[in-house]
């Protein structure tokens, strides 16, 4: 798209200069921008009638399913336990769910219902749907303010406020009890304070630039806070960021006090904002969420142990010998050290020690203290009877295995089953001959203890452990691979490293805790007391777990799921998602957006960077017709629009984890307002007298396509061969999933 030249070629100009800094200078310096779209009356008319509007299609029969539906189960539970406060472990952070739980709350749901199949009398659900309709109603007014600040007129802005309304998949994925509303609101709030910045940037240091800076930044930190998603509006907020700082460093006129002024302000707002808020909702999230579910086990053990009804805390303080003991890796998701009875196919083949997430008996081992710390050089009475008393700091123990009367031993003989570089960890029968040799000697070393527990002995909970074998030297650990699903079940892998850095790292991989201690004869004390707890130790800890198990996260591709699709299908809405069972009796909703505006934002950002590159090619061969600052009044508001819908689509293809349709929605929130940018100046450069019938012509195409499709966004009750002309695309799933084996 290029703007018909109006001069003779002679009189073309290049690419306005841009070496002049617009943001340096106070409101003193520069014209006052105009803000529109805030205090306008007929702006305010159009915004309430594209509220009412949007308010209609989001609400429209929304209780109308009396079931949950699709990700209710998943969210609406999570909901659910806030109200009774009990701790649970989700790849998303909780400001979205946190909202859900409000919702809950004033609807006055006690808790109770788990949000498995058809909602009992006592839960408004049709309330809580509408909370979170709320959210998606936002959009249309939003989407009207943000084209406002980027200098499209009345018709156009509200015309993309009329295209979020219409569109199927927006309106659909509002209309239950889920966390993309809150997302895609916030999203479009950050837009639009990114936008209202923006405008204000020939006033810096005035009050409306601080006013839209510092509120970047709490959209910032609410869409962050909702989804990780939310981080590619962080990136595109970032992105102009740096461009402005680029800018304004280029410029020698902008004096160095101003500049670092420029860097403080932003640092303050768009880092310190957003980053706490994104930690409040953690610090609400545990304050809410204060009784014990088995879901806290990768928690630090202060943590656990300050959770109501915690199974951990009450325990024996003295491990000693006799004790049994059940190990639990430092490492996310190896859990607890475990043997059965099953062997390695190859090595030594002798029975398995593998790391099994889950408490059961196979976990449990009795601790026999060999040789005490000032021993430890000479091996003369290692392989004697157990020494009483409680365990130290560099005693050497044999950890038995009560279950299968095998001891735990280092074979440097052979390599660990899956990570080669390692040594292999096995068990061996008390009365086989193996047993008699010091490999089945382990060197205790206690590090970084409790404070309260710093005596120099083994307690549980407080004194992580590295165990160090006696004749191998190398150091017990949860290497972080799995075994064969085939002959190890998947679990964990147990291996020795015999590296020298082995033995005196502290990383969580070497490291153990006694996570459950049981002597008959001592009695148990309140471990809670010995512990400590610290929020930043908690929220880090959670938020890798969160990383952690959200990678975990990969699809089965010798399955098909009808829910999941690639990213690459998403721009033309290749494959629609079926968000409920679709039997003849069900209430069939489909995830299907409006195809008029899925592809025009697909072609319309798609082609933008050709069309950039035809611009460079005519800058450089110097026959451009821009007038003065012409480029830079329409690069800027696009680059903005199409910055947003490539840093929320592209990151998914380098994404490992799983991947659905709805993933796609923030980032068409972005292409539907570029495309919208694209067609006002299109309009304006091309036709600008039919400016009108663009507007009626496309306003009307995009309801009558919403129409069309209403009957699977407000629910469908009948049989799906009863609506007819749905399928407007070979691989749509409207009638029968193509794809299903």
């Amino acid at each position: 798209m290029m703007r018909p030249s109006k001069t003779e070629k002679s009189e073309r100009m290049p690419l306005p200069s841009t070496s002049k800094s617009f943001a340096a200078y106070s409101s003193r310096q520069e014209s006052r921008d105009h803000v529109p779209g805030l205090w306008d009356h007929r702006d305010r008319l159009i915004i309430l009638a594209l509220t009412l509007l949007c308010a209609f299609t989001r609400l429209y029969r929304i209780g109308r399913a009396n079931k949950a539906q699709w990700d209710e189960s998943h969210f609406g539970k999570f909901g659910a336990l806030y109200v009774n406060r009990t701790f649970y472990h989700d790849v998303h952070p909780p400001a979205a769910k946190l909202l859900v739980a409000l919702s809950e709350v004033l609807a006055g749901h006690n808790g109770t219902f788990n949000f498995k199949g058809e909602y009992p009398p006592y839960v408004n659900y049709v309330f809580m749907r509408m909370f979170n309709a709320a959210f998606g109603i936002t959009l249309a007014p939003l989407a009207y303010l943000t084209c406002r600040q980027l200098r499209m007129p009345v018709g156009f802005a509200a015309m993309a406020g009329l295209f979020v309304t219409m569109d199927n998949a927006l309106c659909v994925i509002s209309r239950f009890i889920l966390l993309d509303a809150p997302l895609l609101a916030f999203t479009a709030f950050a837009l639009m304070m990114l936008a209202c910045f923006y405008r204000q940037r020939r006033q810096a240091f005035s009050a409306g630039w601080w006013r839209f800076l510092l509120m970047t930044g709490v959209s910032l930190g609410l869409v962050a806070s909702a989804k990780w998603v939310g981080m590619f509006a962080v990136a595109l907020v970032g992105a102009y960021t740096i461009y402005e700082l680029y800018e304004m460093f280029c410029d020698t006129h902008v004096p160095v006090h101003v500049y670092l002024k420029h860097w403080a302000a932003r640092i303050v707002a768009l880092i310190v904002i957003p980053l706490s808020i994104y930690m409040l909702t953690f610090k609400i999230h545990f304050m809410v969420l204060n009784r014990y579910n088995n879901s806290a086990n990768f928690m630090p053990m202060g943590f656990q142990t300050k959770l109501i009804g915690n199974p951990i805390s009450q325990q024996p303080y003295d491990v000693e010998t006799g004790s049994s003991i059940r190990l639990q890796s430092h490492v996310s998701g190896a859990g607890y050290l475990h043997s059965h009875t099953h062997q390695y196919p190859a090595g030594s083949m002798r029975q398995q020690v593998t790391g099994y997430g889950y408490a059961d008996g196979n976990n449990l081992w009795n601790v026999q203290r060999r040789l005490a710390a000032e021993n430890v050089d000479g091996t003369r009475g290692a392989m004697s009877e157990a020494i009483p008393g409680p365990i130290g700091h560099g005693d050497v123990i044999a950890l038995h295995h009560n279950s299968t009367n095998t001891y735990l031993y280092a074979d440097t003989g052979h390599e660990a089953p899956v990570s080669k570089q390692f040594k292999e960890v096995s068990a061996v029968k008390a009365d086989s001959a193996e047993a008699a040799r010091l490999n089945m000697l382990w060197v205790v070393e206690i590090v970084n203890p409790e404070k309260r527990m710093d005596d120099g002995h083994v307690h549980p909970l407080g004194t992580p452990l590295r165990l160090r074998s006696l004749m191998g030297n190398c150091v017990l650990m949860a290497s972080g691979d799995r075994l064969d699903k085939n002959w190890g079940w998947g679990q964990a892998e147990i291996a020795c490293s015999s590296s020298p850095d082995a033995r005196t790292q502290t990383g969580s991989k070497y490291l153990w805790t006694v996570e459950r201690h049981i002597n008959k004869a001592q009695k148990s004390v309140n471990l809670g007391q010995y512990m400590s707890s610290s929020f930043l130790r908690d929220f880090a800890v959670l938020n890798r777990q969160m990383w952690l198990t959200n990678n975990a996260l990969i699809p089965d591709h010798d399955k098909h799921n009808v829910l999941e699709s690639d990213p690459l299908s998403w721009p033309f809405m290749i494959y629609p998602m079926r968000m409920v069972g679709w039997d003849d009796a069900s209430i069939k909703y489909l995830e299907i957006g409006n195809p008029l505006l899925w592809w025009g934002s697909a072609v319309a950002c798609l082609l933008f960077p050709v069309q950039v590159l035809y611009w460079l090619v005519c800058w450089r061969r110097r026959c451009l017709a821009w007038r003065a600052n012409e480029f830079r009044s329409y690069i800027e508001g696009a680059a903005i629009l199409w910055g947003g819908w490539f840093l929320h689509y592209a990151p998914f293809f380098a994404m490992g984890r799983v991947t659905y349709l709805h993933h796609f929605l923030p980032s068409l929130y972005f292409g539907i307002l570029f495309m919208t940018y694209q067609v006002y100046f299109a309009t304006s450069w091309y036709a600008p007298r039919s400016t009108r019938s663009v507007l009626v012509i496309l306003s009307a195409a995009a309801v009558g396509v919403f129409w069309w499709f209403s009957p699977l966004t407000f629910g469908w009750d009948k049989p799906i061969k009863d609506l007819w002309g749905m399928e407007w695309v070979s691989s749509w799933p409207v009638y029968e999933d193509k794809l299903a084996i």
